[in-house]
């Protein structure tokens, strides 16, 4: 499984449109708005990076998304070490 945190920068006045439109994508486990840099974050999880980066296209695609930042999570084994 893949995990994988998607910063979003909405136009103004429009998260509220792009956080609804978000909730509908198979892949985007949870949504929420918020303060800073970005407006939109949300949390993916898919079976492959080529599955993440397909719904991050279509994050892009959205007419109120000016920009994304994508961060995938990276395995470290035991982190306690």
């Amino acid at each position: 499984m893949v995990k994988a945190v998607v910063l979003i920068r909405c136009r103004a006045g429009t998260y509220k449109d792009v956080v609804r439109r978000l909730r509908e994508l198979k892949n985007v486990k949870l949504v929420f708005s918020s303060l800073g840099g970005y407006d939109v974050v949300s949390k993916m999880e898919a079976n492959s990076l080529p599955e993440i980066g397909r719904a991050v296209q279509t994050i892009r695609s959205f007419k109120n998304v000016s920009a994304t930042e994508t961060l995938v999570e990276v395995e470290m084994g035991d982190a306690s070490k």
